[in-house]
């Protein structure tokens, strides 16, 4: 599973969160347990694998934004997205861009579709959130070289 953006801990769960009002709004995957934890399950038919529940500040133990890298033909490339059948949808940061000499221009930006035995390392990268607790690793590998986590 592929994170990207703001995700905060609470209760020792990892969950995407956001600011609502004067309370924050954290949201997982549903999980039976969670409900009893104060989780509730959405209305919405399409939020139906998901759970959420309103905090306050202090209720936060640590806050980060997280975005997932990759390595791909020895260069790091932004890790857009996961599809079906293991098909990584990668973007290229600037060193690879000159390597492939495949550039950002009006327009365009260059994305590879490629299959997950092709792609070397996965990790996220996770930064500290102003006025939040950063208490957690700021790199977690998910696959090393020839390994999946």
């Amino acid at each position: 599973m592929m994170k990207r953006g703001l995700y905060a801990k609470h209760r020792g769960i990892h969950c995407r969160f956001w600011k609502s009002g004067n309370s924050y709004v954290l949201q997982t995957d549903y999980n039976e347990q969670l409900l009893g934890k104060g989780f509730k399950k959405y209305d919405d038919i399409e939020l139906k694998n998901k759970v959420y529940k309103e905090v306050a500040f202090i209720d936060i133990e640590s806050a980060f934004e997280v975005s997932t890298f990759c390595t791909y033909k020895g260069f790091k490339f932004f890790v857009e997205s996961i599809l079906d059948k293991g098909i990584y949808v990668i973007r290229p940061l600037a060193e690879a861009q000159i390597h492939f000499k495949d550039y950002e221009r009006h327009g365009y930006d260059p994305v590879y579709e490629v299959e997950e035995s092709e792609i070397e390392e996965v990790w996220e990268e996770r930064k500290p959130i102003d006025e939040f607790l950063f208490d957690t690793e700021p790199v977690v590998y998910i696959k090393k070289i020839g390994k999946i986590k």
